[in-house]
């Protein structure tokens, strides 16, 4: 009996459904007959995935907040595998988000079906011991970063490197000009990109303390600060009259940026792809900081840094992300033009690293010779 043309995908957080939409896209394109359900977001949705459950309810990030929606995070589980249960299909392809998806591939594995996992979960980073894990119950890993393909060869994983998405970036929605001008932002402007990252806790920490470091860059430095925030993200409190704010296109700002202040994760790689000198902040429960810090094998938070393997853009975690520490960086910036153009050069260097353009094109084929 034929297999059903269906494939399951797991993406369950904002940069694991812009990264895996145009691998869909691109499968789509090239075998339209093939339909695929499960979790993901609007671009995923756009790209053709059947919505089983969205982001907006799954992305939690640190162990006190996973305990917190345990109960949530259970149920979907269950309710995805019922879905496989019923459909049957030919292949998973799991995207990042390890703690959910590592114990999917362990039910795939008892399914006998398939596992593709595009964006490689950061074992070599933390939780090492997830490496059986994927060994056992992966068929197929698909990695975005240079340095993980060695990694998992070296321990017998089928393992293939196809640079990472953001070389597929096209030609910006905006230029310079146009981005200026819906803005209403005098031309020679120097915009700073606030981006305080795409999960709503991340939003909720990292905002206010943004806020305050552009009050007092704006005592010195006549800068106009840009607020990019992913669609669906809600903002708990009224920010500054001064402060706009880009929902549609959050990319665009870091693009027409002259600094950024940014939360580590997928957007301070779009700094060093920008080319955009940008200080690099985070903050989580404090829990969940005393068990990443136990278990974290790495020396740097972003992984621009890691890239680069040195600090290229500054990082300021848990305590150390205060108003003071943040615009003291930025006014060295605004202050020196060497050393702004020294960040700069850096940043040219980690996106060499990046690979080709291509990258979603190069996925969807591996994974077709696999069907």
């Amino acid at each position: 009996m034929a297999k059903a043309k269906n494939i399951v995908i797991i993406a369950g957080e904002e940069s694991g459904d812009i990264n895996a939409s145009g691998v869909i896209k691109a499968m789509q394109d090239k075998s339209p007959e093939w339909k695929f359900f499960g979790i993901g977001g609007r671009r995923l949705s756009d790209a053709g995935l059947e919505l089983i459950e969205h982001i907006e309810n799954m992305s939690v990030m640190g162990f006190a907040e996973i305990l917190m929606h345990y109960n949530f995070l259970k149920k979907t589980f269950n309710k995805m595998l019922d879905e496989v249960d019923k459909r049957k299909p030919a292949r998973a392809i799991l995207v990042d988000y390890p703690g959910f998806n590592l114990r999917f591939a362990k039910e795939m594995k008892k399914r006998n079906i398939p596992v593709t996992y595009f964006i490689s979960p950061q074992v070599w980073a933390w939780k090492e011991n997830r490496i059986s894990t994927i060994i056992e119950c992966v068929d197929q890993m698909i990695c975005i970063f240079p340095f993980e393909k060695s990694w998992y060869k070296e321990r017998g994983v089928d393992v293939h490197f196809v640079g990472h998405p953001l070389m597929d970036k096209r030609n910006p929605t905006f230029g310079k000009s146009e981005f200026i001008t819906k803005h209403n932002i005098p031309q020679n402007s120097q915009i700073i990109a606030l981006m305080p990252g795409s999960r709503q806790q991340e939003i909720d920490r990292h905002l206010p303390i943004m806020i305050s470091s552009i009050i007092q860059l704006n005592e010195k430095f006549d800068i106009i600060p840009i607020l990019g925030l992913a669609p669906g993200v809600k903002l708990s409190s009224p920010i500054p009259t001064n402060i706009k704010i880009e929902c549609d296109k959050p990319d665009e700002v870091l693009r027409h940026s002259k600094i950024g202040l940014v939360c580590s994760g997928t957007i301070s790689l779009q700094a060093a792809y920008y080319t955009i000198p940008s200080v690099v902040i985070y903050r989580m429960n404090p829990m969940s900081w005393v068990f990443t810090k136990a278990l974290s094998k790495v020396k740097y938070a972003s992984m621009t840094n890691l890239i680069a393997e040195r600090e290229i853009l500054p990082e300021l975690l848990q305590k150390a992300a205060t108003p003071d520490n943040i615009s003291s960086r930025l006014v060295k910036w605004l202050s020196f033009e060497e050393e702004y153009c020294r960040i700069k050069d850096g940043l040219k260097l980690v996106r060499n690293k990046l690979g080709s353009p291509g990258c979603s094109q190069r996925a969807a084929q591996l994974i077709f010779e696999t069907l």
